[in-house]
């Protein structure tokens, strides 16, 4: 009895049996770092060095000259035709020449707070689009903040083809007054600070005159007509 019931008793419970190994983890390395980038040397790489290091003095070097300028760029110059003394005006009915006197004042003002020297000016006159007078004027200074007047003088006479220009002048003789233009050409410098510029310029100013009077003497007509500024 005692020995079937040994025989019936249970087995102890062994370690768990598997049919298949167990998959193990791979073990994980990280990347080995990259070569380091050869260096380069020779005088291929000092060429390089130095066109970065001119490339940038340029760069900026532009830079402040453009700062600079517009802190100190100059501002346009004012003109205003002070007075005119229109003597002879005259179209012949036919047309073909034209007979004129005329002299005219513009004051030039300079804003700035530096003075520009005009080396070279010329007036010019015209009518209905018909340059007819032309007038050199000596090269002078304006001060800063200073002023200048200027005297154009036309005289002569210059043919007119246009017949436009004949039907404009009749129709402003019978009203009493003339429209003519004088332009002022001119090229100026200035110096700002450091920097030395030139350009052109060109001031216009378009009148309104009387008609003369071929018995009296001629009479100077006050204007004070504000001029446009090409600067």
């Amino acid at each position: 009895m005692a020995g079937y019931e040994k025989q019936q008793q249970q087995p102890q419970m062994s370690a768990p049996y598997y049919a298949y190994p167990v998959p193990q983890q791979p073990a994980y390395y990280a990347p080995p770092p990259p070569p380091p980038a050869p260096r380069r040397s020779g005088p291929s790489c000092f060429i390089c060095l130095l066109f970065k290091i001119i490339a940038i003095a340029v760069i900026a070097l532009g830079a402040l000259t453009i700062v600079l300028w517009l802190i100190l760029r100059p501002g346009a110059v004012r003109a205003t035709a002070v007075s005119a003394t229109l003597s002879r005006f005259d179209l012949a009915d036919g047309g073909g020449l034209l007979q004129y006197n005329l002299t005219v004042d513009i004051r030039v003002r300079n804003p700035n707070r530096y003075r520009i020297h005009y080396d070279y000016a010329e007036a010019q006159a015209s009518y209905d689009g018909e340059r007819f007078g032309y007038d050199p004027v000596d090269p002078f200074y304006l001060e800063r903040k200073g002023e200048r007047t200027v005297t154009a003088a036309f005289g002569g006479s210059s043919p007119v083809d246009d017949s436009g220009a004949l039907r404009t002048y009749r129709r402003e003789k019978s009203d009493g007054f003339y429209s003519v233009k004088v332009r002022l050409y001119s090229d100026l410098g200035f110096k700002v600070r450091v920097f030395n510029a030139r350009r052109k310029s060109k001031i216009t100013c378009t009148l309104r005159l009387p008609v003369p009077s071929t018995s009296a003497t001629p009479v100077t007509t006050q204007l004070g007509t504000r001029c446009s500024v090409d600067f």
